[in-house]
């Protein structure tokens, strides 16, 4: 009787053992595709970024002469 006892434990070992071995690898997988995804979501963003810069016009230029209060454009006191 022991001796059966004995295999039926060795036998849940097994199953015990193949579904953490297959836990652990669908985990890995899962990692590996999230990974990927969130390189492909950076890329398609960065795309998204680049063609708004493209498409964007240019912001209109102060002309010579007049005061500007933005620092994206320093003409404040400028001598030219």
């Amino acid at each position: 009787m022991a001796h059966m006892d004995q295999e039926r434990l060795a036998e849940w070992d097994l199953l015990v053992d193949d579904a953490i071995k297959e836990a652990e690898q669908r985990m890995a997988n899962d990692g590996e595709r999230a990974k990927k995804r969130a390189v492909q979501l950076g890329r398609e963003q960065g795309y998204h970024r680049l063609a708004l810069e493209i498409d964007r016009p240019k912001p209109a230029r102060v002309a010579p002469g007049q005061l500007s209060l933005f620092p994206s454009d320093p003409t404040l006191f400028d001598a030219s």
